[in-house]
C-alpha cells in the first residue's frame, strides 16, 4: 500500500511544478536558471536505462556534431547488450554509469520497483548539477524512474524530450513485464508524455498516444523511426572467429536469435519453434540472449540437452557483427499483446548483417512491415508459418542472399550516423549550428 501511494503521489506532482520545485529545494539546491557553462556547446543529457548500442551511437554522433553530451545508463541492467562506451568517451561524451550495486532484479515487482527508483533518484541528483539550458532526453526509462527524473529536470527549468520507444502501459498487460500495477503505469506514462516539452515517437501509433495525452495535441510530437548502430555492424563472413570459438559447425544450417528476450518475446513459442526446426537433425538454433524469457527456457531439460539448440550469453557490441553474420536466418519475435507497445530494435540490427529475417509477430508491427516492405524477410503470424518459411529459405540460398543484400542496402542508406544525428537534433529542438 505504501509503495502504491508513493508512486501515485509522484505522478500527481508532475503537473504541479511549483510544489515539485519546492520539493527539490529541500535538498539545498538552487533550481533557478542553473549554472552557465563557459563552453558554447549545447548541453544534452541522454538517459537510457539499458545503455543500448544505438543510443550510445547517437551520443557519439551528437557530440561530433557540436553538442556537449552526457550519456547516462546503468550497467546493473544486464538484460540487453550495452553500447561501446570507450568509443563514446574517446569522442568526448561524458558517460555516467549508475551502478546500483547489484543486477536489476526483474523477478519480483517490489525489487524491480526499488531498482528503478534508485536509478531515478541517482539521475535526478546528476541533472540538478546541469545548467538550465540542458536538454534532458528520456529513452526507455521505466516510469518509476522517469517520473522522478522529469520532475527534477522541470524544477531546473530544463527542456525534457521523451523519446518514446515503447508503451509501458500496454506492456503491463503481460505478466512479468512491469514493476508496478498496470493502472499506475498507465497514469504515470500519460502524465510523463503530457509534461514533456517535446516527444520523439518511433512509430505513428506511439505518436498518437503522445498527442492524445498532451494539451497541444500533435504540436512538438515528431515521428522518427529507430535505426541500428551501423558503424559497429560491418558485413562479415558466416564462418568467423566468433562462430569458431563457439564451436558452431560450419556445415550445419543455422537459425539465430540475438538480443534481449523478455516474456513479451514469446519464449515458449521460440522453444516450440526451435524443436520444430531442429527435428530433422541438420539445422541448429542458436539463442544469444539475456532476460527473463531466456532464463525460463534454460530451465527446460529438453532444450538444454538438445544437441542442436545452443544457448549463449549476450555478447558485447564488438562481437555483434560476427554473431549476426554467423546465421543463415535471423529470428525476431514479439507477443501479439505487445505488438502495439513495442517495435523490436533488434530487427534493425539484423538488417545490417545482410541476412534474411523471419519476424514472428503481427504483420502490422512497424518492424514486421519494414522487413516485408524492404524485401529483407518475411513476417509470420504463428510458429507453424514461421517454421514453413524457415524451411523454404534454408532450401533456397539465392533467395536468402537476395533478401540479405536488400536489408543491408537499406541499412547503409538509412542508418548513416551523421544523417541520423541531424534528424534527431531537429526533432529534439537541439540547435547544433
Amino acid at each position: 500500500m505504501f509503495l502504491l501511494s508513493t508512486v501515485k503521489y509522484l505522478a500527481k506532482q508532475l503537473t504541479k511544478w511549483p510544489r515539485l520545485q519546492a520539493f527539490w529545494s529541500w535538498f539545498g539546491e538552487d533550481y533557478g536558471e542553473g549554472v552557465s557553462s563557459a563552453d558554447s556547446s549545447v548541453p544534452v543529457v541522454l538517459i537510457d536505462f539499458g545503455g543500448h548500442p544505438f543510443t550510445a551511437d547517437l551520443a557519439i554522433s551528437l557530440q561530433r556534431s557540436g553538442a556537449d553530451v552526457h550519456y547516462v545508463f546503468s550497467s546493473s541492467n544486464e538484460s540487453n547488450p550495452h553500447g561501446d562506451f570507450s568509443d563514446a568517451t574517446n569522442d568526448g561524451v561524458t558517460v555516467h554509469d549508475i551502478d546500483l550495486g547489484r543486477p536489476v532484479d526483474q523477478s519480483q515487482l517490489r525489487r524491480q520497483f526499488r531498482d528503478e527508483q534508485q536509478f531515478g533518484w541517482a539521475v535526478a541528483k546528476l541533472i540538478r548539477n546541469m545548467p538550465a539550458s540542458a536538454t534532458v532526453i528520456l529513452c526507455q526509462v521505466p516510469v518509476a524512474a522517469a517520473v522522478v527524473i522529469q520532475g527534477a529536470a522541470k524544477a531546473r527549468r530544463q527542456n525534457v524530450v521523451l523519446w518514446l520507444q515503447q508503451l509501458q502501459s500496454d506492456l503491463a498487460a503481460i505478466p512479468g513485464t512491469r514493476s508496478m500495477p498496470s493502472k499506475v503505469v498507465t497514469t504515470l506514462e500519460r502524465r510523463i508524455a503530457g509534461a514533456a516539452d517535446r516527444v520523439i515517437a518511433i512509430s505513428d501509433g506511439f505518436a498518437q498516444f503522445a498527442a492524445k495525452n498532451r494539451k497541444n495535441g500533435e504540436t512538438d510530437v515528431t515521428v522518427l523511426p529507430n535505426w541500428a548502430p551501423l558503424r559497429y555492424l560491418p558485413n562479415r563472413h558466416r564462418v568467423n572467429q566468433w562462430s569458431t570459438d563457439q564451436g558452431l559447425h560450419p556445415e550445419r544450417q543455422r537459425v539465430l536469435y540475438s538480443g534481449r528476450m523478455g516474456l513479451e518475446h514469446r519464449p515458449e513459442e521460440v522453444a516450440a519453434l526451435a524443436l520444430m526446426v531442429t527435428a530433422n537433425g541438420d539445422t541448429d538454433v542458436v539463442i544469444v540472449a539475456g532476460g527473463p524469457g531466456v532464463d525460463s527456457l534454460k530451465n527446460r531439460p529438453e532444450l538444454i540437452s538438445h544437441p542442436n539448440i545452443h544457448f549463449i550469453d549476450l555478447q558485447p557490441l564488438g562481437q555483434l557483427a560476427d554473431v549476426l553474420a554467423s546465421a543463415d536466418i535471423l529470428l525476431g519475435t514479439l507477443d501479439d499483446r505487445a505488438s502495439e507497445a513495442l517495435v523490436p530494435s533488434k530487427i534493425l540490427s539484423y538488417l545490417c548483417a545482410a541476412r534474411p529475417v523471419v519476424a514472428l509477430m503481427k504483420a502490422e508491427n512497424p518492424s514486421a512491415e519494414l522487413v516485408e516492405n524492404v524485401g529483407a524477410g518475411v513476417a509470420a503470424a504463428d510458429i507453424h508459418a514461421a517454421a514453413a518459411v524457415i524451411r523454404e529459405l534454408l532450401d533456397d540460398p539465392e533467395r536468402r542472399r537476395s533478401m540479405g543484400n536488400r536489408g543491408r542496402a537499406f541499412a547503409a542508406d538509412t542508418f548513416e550516423p551523421s544523417r541520423v544525428a541531424r534528424a534527431f537534433a531537429g526533432a529534439a529542438g537541439i540547435d547544433l549550428d
